[in-house]
C-alpha cells in the first residue's frame, strides 16, 4: 500500500531526527525542516522559518542533557501531508536527577510535508505537557 510506504519514510525523518537531537547535530536536524517550519513549543513563543527555530534549538542544546524518547500513539497520512502523534520522554542521564519542577514529559503532533522531490520534511511541530504522559509509559 502506498500510504504505509509513505508513512514509513515519515518515520525515518522522525528516527533522524530523534538521532540528530540527541546528537545535538543541528546541520542533520535542520536537513530535516521544511523551510516553512512552525514551532509551538509549550513553553516559548511561536517560532516560524529555520532562520527563528534554529537558533532557539542552538541555546538549548547548550543545557540540554539525557536522551529524548518518542513513543508513537497515531499517525496519518493524506496526499503529501503526514502527522505523527506521540509521547514524548527526556531521560535523564544515568545518575542525575532532574529538579522537581522540570518538564519531562508531554506529547508531541508533528506534520510533515511531502515536497517536490518526493522528500518527507518536517513542518509543524507543537507539544504539551498533559498530566496522562509519565515516564511510566516508556517502561
Amino acid at each position: 500500500m502506498q500510504n504505509s510506504t509513505e508513512l514509513e519514510k515519515v518515520r525515518k525523518n522522525l528516527d533522524t531526527w530523534l538521532a540528530a537531537f540527541n546528537a545535538h547535530d543541528l546541520e542533520t536536524l535542520f536537513s530535516l525542516y521544511d523551510p516553512e517550519s512552525i514551532y509551538a513549543n509549550a513553553g516559548a513563543p511561536l517560532m516560524q522559518g529555520i532562520d527563528e527555530i534554529k537558533p532557539w534549538y542552538t541555546e538549548a542544546f547548550q543545557s540540554i542533557e539525557g536522551t529524548l524518547l518518542h513513543k508513537e500513539e497515531a499517525a496519518f497520512i493524506d496526499g503529501n501531508l503526514a502527522m505523527l502523534l506521540g509521547a514524548y520522554y527526556f531521560r535523564p542521564p544515568e545518575g542525575v536527577t532532574p529538579p522537581a519542577d522540570a518538564h519531562l514529559t508531554g506529547r508531541v503532533s508533528l506534520i510533515y510535508r511531502r515536497n517536490a522531490s518526493g522528500e518527507w520534511k518536517l513542518l509543524f511541530d507543537m507539544d504539551n505537557t498533559p498530566p496522562d504522559i509519565t515516564p511510566d509509559v516508556f517502561s
